[in-house]
């Protein structure tokens, strides 16, 4: 069962609790170059196709063709869970939904076939978004919440802890009971595609790691 709970937190505030440790951040306000660069460390990311200095949640941000735009950032030990408490957050802005049976990927570190599992955030034909988590125990995915294909920035927060998946959306939250275990995989972070496939059209914005 999906619980939800309104948890009052203003748009735009950082996602994660005072005890949290943030191990990567990319404000995306770069207007010129191919690098995402990392505020808070050195996963720097490279980008493809991308436009940039475009209006932003806050400061600019990149905007994702549809087609062949992506971000990628290569995989580091900090950027795997394992079996701690993992918050991925990311800032959304389109108009246009998947059609048929596919997604669109906004953030994502492995697969669903990848030794040592996977972490993603994906937005659904139905305009919702998705957590995705799968660990040494098992996958959890969970979609709900509002439609954010309204064309106005929207604050996606996927977290997983020891027992449950827990979806944000815009400060509204989504609760699944899973406990998937550990994750760590040697696959990139890729930001607006899966790579190859599933290529988001629209801006992305302020996208932040954050354990505990």
């Amino acid at each position: 069962m999906v619980a939800m709970t309104a948890l009052g937190v203003a748009l735009g505030a950082h996602p994660a609790s005072a005890a949290s440790v943030t191990v990567a951040q990319w404000h995306m306000d770069e207007t010129s170059g191919s690098v995402m660069a990392d505020s808070v460390g050195a996963n720097h990311g490279t980008l493809h196709s991308v436009a940039v200095g475009r209006p932003g949640f806050a400061g600019t941000a990149y905007e994702f063709n549809g087609r062949s735009s992506y971000v990628s950032v290569p995989s580091n030990a900090n950027l795997n869970p394992g079996s701690r408490n993992v918050t991925v957050t990311i800032r959304m802005n389109t108009t246009r939904r998947p059609t048929g049976t596919g997604d669109f990927d906004l953030i994502r570190k492995g697969y669903y076939s990848s030794a040592g599992g996977e972490w993603k955030v994906e937005y659904q034909p139905s305009g919702k978004a998705t957590c995705g988590f799968k660990g040494s125990r098992g996958y959890a995915e969970l979609t709900a919440g509002p439609s954010v294909s309204n064309g106005a920035w929207h604050t996606i927060t996927c977290a997983k802890t020891a027992s449950l998946v827990r979806l944000t959306v815009d400060g509204a939250s989504f609760t699944k009971n899973a406990a998937v275990g550990s994750i760590s995989n040697s696959n990139p972070v890729i930001v607006g595609a899966y790579p190859g496939a599933e290529f988001f059209p629209g801006r992305l914005d302020e996208a932040v790691i954050a354990y505990g």
